[in-house]
């Protein structure tokens, strides 16, 4: 079989909506984070209410590390790359073997399509693969009739469209 490319996109972290988020998020966990730690360092000798603390304090921590992520990907003009080929699926630094896949389908996104992965197996999650752009409903139609072709008889397990 020859290394053929099927279909490629990029999805940039540099667009306004992913600041706004980033920072906000950022904003609003860093000052409850602030206002409420000292109270949670006030209640070292109760470990029931120790306890109870880390809830907040972990929810809180972790939207406001991903709101700094969010706005590191903004100002380092983060990308995702997708290239669909003969061998399977690279999304970002992940790859997927057809033989891992279990169908290659799409979901409409503001006007768009944008493809989505879901892997063979027990407790796997459908994989969003974002691109800017998206695809077409001529562009989508396009890639399942080629993948059906050309990748769809090598893997009986694998559903396209």
């Amino acid at each position: 079989m020859t290394h053929e490319v099927y279909c490629t996109g990029t999805c940039h972290y540099r667009r306004l909506p992913v600041l706004i988020t980033g920072m906000a998020l950022f904003a609003f966990c860093s000052f409850f984070l602030v206002r409420l730690f000292p109270q949670w360092v006030a209640v070292w000798h109760d470990p029931r209410k120790l306890l109870f603390g880390l809830l907040p304090m972990g929810f809180l921590s972790f939207f406001a590390f991903l709101g700094a992520m969010l706005t590191r990907y903004y100002l380092t003009d983060f990308r995702v790359e997708l290239r669909i080929d003969s061998q399977g699926v690279h999304y970002g630094r992940r790859f997927y073997p057809w033989a891992e896949i279990g169908s290659l389908s799409g979901r409409g996104y503001r006007g768009r399509l944008q493809l989505l992965l879901h892997r063979r197996g027990r407790l796997v999650v459908d994989r969003h693969l974002l691109t800017d752009l998206g695809l077409t409903e001529d562009e989508y139609s396009h890639l399942m009739e080629r993948l059906d072709e050309n990748i769809g008889g090598l893997y009986p397990h694998l559903r396209i469209g």
